[in-house]
């Protein structure tokens, strides 16, 4: 058994959050016509609430009223008892053709919406409603060895839809300091931490305390580690380029690398892909036309 609420995880763990979450976002992206880059939470929710039929129960065991009406629609509210108030954030379960969050109320909002996305995460990638599993999140508390890796990546992703890799680059590159990208973001101090400290060690290759002394610096409002930080990223960026990432433009204005385009491409009907073609050969992108042969092909199989 563990006691802990949230882990550092490896590299490969890291990884694999960064790619369904990322494989989420164009999701996200496609249907709502937001660049990846200004997506926040209330999208999110919004989208999930348009693809899933679900439930939203706020509860505490004081207040008889919902704080925050407008974060869900047409949310319920609910009173517990101190006991479980006090040691549970959330809660994920199936109940017939729905799935019934709950979310504690009497967290600050920023953790409201951390934890939203948190017991989101359980139903998309966790088949809550095919296995029937129900998910509890905690402050702290004791987690099996079966339920940890759920948690584990229901955090990471949770931070990385929060505030998209693209959206925390936007922001470094721009010379904003830690407490300018915490406005932004929505993000708690220590959201914002642990979400620094993933980003330079897991994406830009840092050590974990070459990472932690960089956050802690930013923390502080030290310029120079803001620019240090944004050569770092521009390096980064450099190399990709070097290694040709490819780049599509498709047929709703968004610019995206080739993985993304792939998985645009997979979510679009017969009909779309033939409009998307048709844009192809008008635009002469032959890159976007043999991806978008290739799906056509798949589809018809």
């Amino acid at each position: 058994m563990k006691k802990v609420e949230y882990r550092v995880v490896d590299s490969n763990i890291y990884k694999k959050c960064l790619n369904l979450a990322n494989e989420l976002l164009n999701q996200i992206s496609v249907q709502s016509q937001i660049p990846i880059a200004k997506i926040c939470p209330k999208d999110i929710i919004l989208y999930f609430e348009s693809n899933y039929d679900i439930n939203f129960s706020f509860f505490e065991s004081q207040k008889n009223e919902i704080i925050y009406k407008d974060l869900v629609q047409n949310p319920d509210f609910i009173i517990l008892d101190d006991s479980l108030v006090n040691r549970t954030s959330g809660l994920t379960m199936p109940k017939k053709d729905r799935t019934l969050i709950f979310i504690n109320q009497s967290m600050p909002l920023t953790r409201i919406k951390f934890t939203i996305l948190h017991e989101l995460i359980h139903l998309h990638f966790h088949k809550v409603e095919d296995n029937k599993k129900v998910f509890t999140s905690k402050f702290s508390g004791k987690y099996s060895d079966y339920v940890l890796p759920f948690e584990d990546e229901a955090n990471v992703i949770a931070s990385l839809l929060f505030c998209s890799t693209q959206k925390l680059e936007m922001l470094l590159t721009r010379n904003c300091s830690f407490d300018k990208i915490k406005s932004i973001t929505g993000m708690s101090i220590k959201g914002l931490h642990s979400r620094l400290l993933n980003y330079l060690h897991h994406i830009l290759g840092l050590s974990n305390s070459e990472a932690l002394e960089l956050v802690l610096k930013l923390r502080n409002n030290d310029y120079k580690t803001t620019i240090q930080i944004k050569h770092l990223i521009n390096n980064k960026n450099n190399q990709l380029r070097k290694h040709k990432t490819i780049l599509i433009k498709v047929s709703r204005g968004f610019i995206i690398e080739k993985n993304a385009c792939v998985s645009f491409l997979k979510n679009l009907s017969m009909s779309e892909l033939i409009n998307e073609l048709e844009y192809a050969h008008s635009t002469k992108n032959f890159v976007l036309e043999q991806l978008v042969m290739n799906e056509y092909y798949q589809k018809q199989q």
